[in-house]
């Protein structure tokens, strides 16, 4: 089929049968195609063309053919469906086409088959204008946080003042937000019990069905057969049993957070007790790897299930702001390895992660209130703080240990304390933190 005007087109058109043949090719397509891939490409197998983009357009392809609507993809999505290169209009520099892709379906008007008219738009030009006004945006908005620096300072201090307040009622608010959405999630699992039961009992009445007229009305048979596949029903068949199972998968990831989540929160406030380490940091790991998944996280305890006196909520308050400290340090891929050991009536912590480092001539200041190694906006600067404070209480000693560019591996060293020592105010003398370069 050669129609001169689609080849004048700034649109690649590939038309594209239900064996997922292509059938036709514009000259926009041709034209960005290898030579020889280009001049054999008719007739062929689209998997056999192109052979790293059959999996997703053969799935796109296949809802066109069944629904028998239009399937979009926009460049934010998906910028490089096809391995296409534009040319500026200016400079003429090549770069890999960014594209939009909208599959219709098109039914030949004298054979009744019916295709897939795959569409591509080149927007280059309007994704490269739309990444420098989102830079420019990041800019200004960047320029603003820092007119607003003095204010936030202000701000900070006054977050200080409350800080001991904020945990506590932290702890209860995710405690109870935790139990009310334990509730919804209750139903919502029988609701899917009962639905996929539902699925499966209208499925074999379905198939017992046709059995039934086939045997006594097998006249009839091509019509059921023809008005199930009209209902898609095999495609119902197919999809009905993973649909379920994958949101019952979800609802189990959701309740393992809740559970994790009400018990890291139940510690009451400046209660002092054995806590069970060995729980709290396999807890904890749950709970920030999901808001930090480019980070690896290890931990290790002995001995295991180790139980240590101490202010729970507080330690708790402490290791979280040290493992989200190394997790945040961690720009790209890496690890954050937790590390328990109890020897001589005390215990020592490490938590050692591969992250950016921290600047020598930064490490005297780090337990500073306020001070903050981070972008602007990024952090208050309080939780090193809050750290030294809650070991400092425990007559502990924290010593930091950084290299920029390799890591930093935090070590808190706690003494075995007893009823009494609790009842008494530690000296800022009690407690000394120490920083040091890898």
């Amino acid at each position: 089929m050669n129609n001169p005007l689609l080849d004048k087109l700034p649109v690649g058109i590939c038309l594209v049968n239900q064996a997922y043949e292509i059938t036709y090719l514009n000259a926009f397509f041709i034209d960005r195609m290898p030579p020889d891939t280009a001049d054999a490409a008719i007739g062929k197998p689209l998997a056999e063309v192109f052979p790293e983009q059959i999996r997703f357009l053969k799935r796109r392809l296949k809802s066109v053919f069944v629904l028998k609507h239009p399937s979009f993809s926009y460049w934010e999505q998906r910028p490089h469906i096809f391995p296409f290169k534009s040319s500026r209009p200016i400079t003429d520099e090549e770069t890999q086409m960014v594209q939009n892709m909208e599959i219709v379906p098109h039914k030949d008007q004298a054979s009744g088959e019916l295709f897939g008219c795959i569409l591509i738009q080149d927007v280059t030009a309007q994704a490269s204008y739309f990444k420098a006004q989102a830079a420019l945006a990041d800019e200004l908005k960047a320029e603003h946080e820092a007119q607003r620096k003095l204010i936030r300072k202000l701000d900070r201090a006054q977050s200080q003042l409350i800080q001991a307040e904020k945990l506590a009622s932290t702890g209860q608010l995710a405690a109870g937000i935790a139990h009310e959405i334990n509730n919804p999630m209750g139903f919502i699992t029988a609701n899917l019990n009962t639905l996929e039961q539902y699925g499966r009992n209208l499925l074999e009445a379905c198939h017992d069905c046709e059995q039934l007229i086939a045997a006594k009305a097998p006249d009839c048979l091509d019509d059921v057969t023809a008005l199930f596949a009209a209902r898609h029903l095999e495609l119902v068949e197919e999809d009905i049993e993973p649909l379920i199972q994958e949101s019952k998968d979800g609802l189990e990831r959701v309740k393992d957070i809740v559970s994790t989540l009400r018990t890291f929160a139940q510690e009451p406030q400046h209660a002092w007790g054995h806590l069970n380490l060995n729980e709290t940091v396999e807890q904890l790991i749950k709970l920030v790897s999901t808001q930090f998944k480019h980070a690896r996280f290890k931990a290790t305890c002995t001995p295991d299930n180790l139980r240590w006196y101490c202010e729970s909520a507080s330690i708790k308050q402490a290791l979280t702001n040290l493992v989200i400290n190394a997790a945040q340090s961690i720009t790209d891929t890496g690890l954050v390895l937790i590390d328990i050991k109890h020897a001589d009536s005390a215990i020592v912590i490490k938590i050692v992660d591969t992250g950016c480092g921290i600047n020598e001539s930064d490490l005297p200041r780090i337990f500073e209130p306020f001070f903050s190694t981070r972008a602007e906006g990024k952090g208050q600067g309080l939780g090193l703080s809050v750290v030294y404070s809650v070991i400092e209480r425990h007559k502990g000693k924290l010593r930091v240990n950084s290299r920029p560019g390799k890591g930093t591996v935090m070590e808190v060293y706690l003494p075995q304390l007893q009823d009494n020592d609790t009842q008494q105010k530690t000296t800022s003398t009690a407690s000394n933190a120490q920083t040091e370069s890898l």
